[in-house]
């Protein structure tokens, strides 16, 4: 999920899906529910095989609230892992006992979040250091309409490229890469360290 800026008020999960639908994966996400059904390899096999689609792949339905498993169904190996290798490392990899854990936590620790960052709010405090941000076309958890409203960093470059969510693994990251490369280049002559 991309950084949002602080506000002086919290807002619940259940509110930012209200106003962002495609944020409702994160209430089955902060459940204990998620980290319950995904305990099993098989349950984390399906899981991975769910999310990791990208363009081309047939589409499986998961960006839910609730059922989240059922309405998942039995996908394919998507085209993200076309290397049997990859695949394997990484399915074994995810199927360690509590390897989700962490990755669950963060959408489980909104508010603790919020409560360290409220210092931010107000005083005319922003992310000074430079920034870059690349945002998939046809991403369609954080969609092109999420991504204005960052005046607050001062340093920030921004660019679109196609492909989906996973765009740094489409077309072998062919888009993305000079991307990085240019502005790695440009922030380290402007360094001070």
């Amino acid at each position: 999920m991309a950084f949002v800026r602080v506000h002086k008020t919290f807002v619940p999960l259940e509110k930012m899906v209200e106003k962002w639908p495609n944020f409702a994966y994160q209430l089955w996400f902060a459940s204990p529910d998620a980290e319950r059904t995904l305990s099993t390899p098989d349950a984390i096999e399906k899981f991975l095989k769910a999310v990791f689609r990208i363009k081309g792949d047939a589409p499986v339905v998961w960006n839910v609230s609730e059922n989240t498993m059922e309405k998942i169904g039995n996908p394919s190996l998507g085209k993200v892992w076309e290397n049997q290798e990859v695949w394997n490392y990484y399915l074994q990899s995810f199927q360690r006992e509590e390897s989700l854990r962490g990755p669950l936590s963060y959408y489980k620790t909104r508010e603790l979040n919020y409560r360290d960052e409220l210092a931010l709010v107000g005083k005319g405090r922003g992310i000074e250091c430079p920034a870059l941000f690349i945002g998939a076309k046809d991403d369609r958890a954080l969609p092109p309409s999420t991504w204005g409203g960052q005046n607050w960093v001062k340093n920030l470059e921004m660019h679109s490229v196609a492909g989906g969510h996973w765009c740094l693994v489409e077309n072998e990251g062919k888009e993305i890469t000079p991307i990085i490369l240019k502005w790695v280049e440009k922030v380290s002559k402007s360094s001070k360290l």
